[in-house]
């Protein structure tokens, strides 16, 4: 909707072969977090399910929701770092249903 608040946040992606199941590992620096994904797509889909729920807790407890930071340098051959948006209202109605 119009006036939802909307955040992006930085993450590194690095994938790691080694982990049959869950070869993307997904970093976090705002929430200093980590999560996990099957490939690319499915690790984005989880930094955004990581942040909305972050999200959520923080506004309930009455805190305001970290700073996102610059980018953060690449420092591996098998990193990606990008920047995910994430509809927090949205999420919330979502999680909500």
């Amino acid at each position: 909707m119009a006036n939802d608040l909307t955040v992006s946040y930085p993450v590194v992606l690095t994938h790691d072969n080694a982990d049959g199941d869950y070869p993307y590992e997904v970093y976090i620096p705002a929430f200093e977090g980590y999560t996990q994904g099957r490939n690319m797509a499915n690790a984005i889909l989880m930094a955004r399910e990581f942040i909305g729920l972050s999200a959520m807790d923080l506004r309930e407890d009455g805190k305001a929701l970290p700073h996102p930071g610059a980018l953060p340098n690449k420092t591996q051959d098998d990193q990606t770092v990008m920047l995910v948006e994430v509809n927090v209202d949205g999420y919330q109605r979502q999680q909500d249903k």
